[in-house]
C-alpha cells in the first residue's frame, strides 16, 4: 500500500522556518496513530543531512546498540557507545559544525520502557546538543505521554523550541486519495474514516464505495476492522472501560449522568476518563455558539474521531456476525443515511469556514430548540443562521425550513437589536437554488462543496 502525502503545507512551513533559524532546535511532533506523522517527517528531511530512527519497545541497552549500528551503516562510519549520552556525543561529533536533523520516531516507546528517559534527554540536550547545530525531532503516537513533556514537572520542560500536534486531514483534502470518486461518495468515505491518511489509503479507487466498505471494515484481519480495539489497548490501561464510554457517547449519551449510566461507570469517576479521551482527540466538548458565560451544564460530549464514530455504530456491535461471515450491510443502510446527516454538518462547517473566514461557527441549542450552524462576527455584529440537510430539497421545502429558521433565530440572545442577520440552507441537493439566492437566502449544496474541493486539489466528478 503506497501512502500518499497530501497537503500538510502548514506543518511543513513550520518545520522549514525552524530549519532556517540555524540555531539548535528540539521539536516535539505527536498525534494519534495512522495520522501521518512519519510521512510528514520524512517529507521534511528529504535532501537534508539527517538521521531517522524508529524506536522499539525493548530494553534501552539494546536500543542504544541498535541506534549505533543503524547510524554506522547509514554514514559508513563506526559508532559505539555504552549509553545514550555517549552515543549522542559521538553523533554530534560526527556532524561537527554541519547543520543536521536527528529524528527519534515513537519516542514514547522509550518513555514507556524507562520513566527516566526525559531526564536522560535533558542531560543530552543541555550538555551536548544545545550548543550544536542539531535539529532534534522527538515524535510519538502516545498523545498523553508526549504532552507530558510539556509539563512543568517534566525534566524536558523549557527545552523544546516548538511542538505540533498533527490533526486529521480536512474533508477538502481527501479527494486526492480517490480522485475518480463522486463528491457524494467522498462524503461517505469521510463519514467512515475521517481524515486519517492511512485509513483513506485502504480504499481502492477501482472499487465502488460499498465494495471498499465491505472489503475493509467487514473483513477479519483488516486494519479498519481491528484498529478500534487495538488502538485503545495500545494507549490505555483500561481499554474496556473507555470503549464502553465511547460507545455510550456514540449512541447519543451527551451529558455526564447519561454517559455514566449507559457505560456503567460511577459518575464520580467519569470526568477523569473523559479528560483522557479529550486529550486523545477521540471526543470533544461542544458549547452553543455565542455563549458568553460557559457553564458546565451548557456543553455536550460528542465523538470527534470519525473513524471511531463509524466503527462504534456500524462495526463493533456486529462483531459476532462479522466473525462468522454472517453480516449484511443492508441492516445498517437506513441508520447510516441518518448518520451521514450528522457528518454532513461537519463538512458544512468546513464550507462555512471558507465563506465566513473571520467568523465563529458552531451549533446553537436552548430548551429543546436547535440551529444546526450559526456563523457570527462579534466585531461586525453579523450573524448567519443555517439548517443542514442530507437530502434533496425542492424549493418549497427549502423555503419552509428557512421560515422555521427565522423563528428559532429569534430565540437566540445575541445583540438582538443591533445584529445584521442572514439565513441559509446547506443540503445534498437544492432544486432551483438560483431562485433562493434571488430571494436573499444563502443556498449551498454538494456542487458548492465540489468547488471547495477544487481549491484544495483536483476537481472531483459529480
Amino acid at each position: 500500500m503506497l501512502l500518499k502525502f497530501v497537503n500538510r503545507g502548514e506543518e511543513l512551513t513550520f518545520l522549514e522556518e525552524k530549519w532556517k533559524e540555524k540555531k539548535p532546535q528540539l521539536v516535539v511532533i505527536y498525534g494519534r496513530r495512522r495520522i501521518g506523522k512519519t510521512e510528514l517527517v520524512k517529507q521534511f528531511i528529504k535532501e537534508k543531512p539527517s538521521f531517522y530512527f524508529l524506536a522499539k519497545k525493548q530494553k534501552l541497552e539494546l536500543e542504544v546498540e541498535r541506534l549505533a549500528k543503524r547510524f554506522s551503516m547509514k554514514f559508513n562510519t563506526y559508532v559505539e557507545a555504552e549509553d545514550f549520552e555517549e552515543l549522542f556525543e559521538r553523533i554530534s561529533g560526527f556532524f561537527g559544525e554541519k547543520r543536521h536533523i536527528i529524528v527519534i520516531d515513537e519516542f514514547s516507546h522509550w518513555m514507556e520502557e524507562d520513566k527516566r528517559i526525559p531526564s536522560t534527554f535533558q542531560l543530552i540536550w543541555d550538555e551536548i546538543l544545545s550548543e550544536s547545530k542539531t535539529f532534534l525531532i522527538l515524535c510519538g503516537s502516545s498523545v498523553g505521554m508526549m504532552e507530558s513533556l510539556f509539563s512543568y514537572k517534566n525534566p524536558l520542560y523549557g527545552r523544546r523550541t516548538g511542538q505540533w500536534q498533527i490533526a486529521p486531514l480536512k474533508f477538502s483534502d481527501i479527494g486526492e486519495f480517490l480522485p475518480s470518486y463522486s463528491i457524494e461518495d467522498l462524503v461517505k468515505v469521510y463519514a467512515c474514516v475521517g481524515g486519517v491518511p492511512q485509513y483513506l489509503a485502504e480504499f481502492a479507487e477501482e472499487r465502488s464505495f460499498e465494495e471498499n466498505l465491505i472489503n475493509t471494515f467487514y473483513r477479519k484481519g483488516s486494519i479498519l476492522y481491528e484498529d478500534g480495539e487495538w488502538l485503545l489497548r495500545e494507549e490505555l490501561r483500561q481499554p474496556t472501560v473507555y470503549l464502553n464510554i465511547l460507545t455510550a457517547i456514540a449512541e447519543g449519551s451527551t451529558r455526564l449522568s447519561e454517559i455514566a449510566g449507559k457505560s456503567r461507570v460511577d459518575i464520580t469517576n467519569i470526568p477523569k476518563y473523559l479528560k483522557v479521551l479529550l486529550t486523545l482527540g477521540l471526543i470533544k466538548r461542544e458549547f452553543p455558539v455565542g455563549k458568553v458565560e460557559r457553564k458546565s451544564r451548557d456543553f455536550v460530549y460528542k465523538v470527534k474521531d470519525l473513524y471511531y464514530n463509524f466503527w462504534l455504530r456500524f462495526v463493533y456491535p456486529y462483531k459476532d456476525d462479522i466473525e462468522i461471515g454472517n453480516f449484511k450491510f443492508e441492516l445498517c443502510r437506513k441508520p447510516f443515511e441518518k448518520y451521514l446527516g450528522a457528518v454532513f454538518e461537519d463538512i458544512a462547517r468546513e464550507l462555512l469556514s471558507r465563506v465566513f473566514p473571520l467568523y465563529s461557527i458552531g451549533s446553537w441549542w436552548h430548551r429543546g430548540e436547535e440551529i444546526d450552524l450559526v456563523a457570527l462576527n462579534e466585531r461586525k455584529k453579523e450573524i448567519a443562521f443555517f439548517e443542514v440537510k442530507w437530502s434533496c430539497l425542492e424549493m418549497g421545502e427549502a423555503r419552509r425550513i428557512v421560515e422555521d429558521l427565522h423563528r428559532k433565530a429569534g430565540l437566540m440572545k445575541w445583540y438582538n437589536r443591533e445584529r445584521r442577520e442572514k439565513y441559509g440552507i446547506i443540503a445534498r441537493e437544492i432544486k432551483n437554488k438560483k431562485n433562493l439566492w434571488e430571494e436573499g437566502i444563502l443556498a449551498y449544496d454538494l456542487t458548492d462543496i465540489k468547488v471547495l474541493l477544487r481549491t484544495a486539489g483536483r476537481p472531483q466528478k459529480r
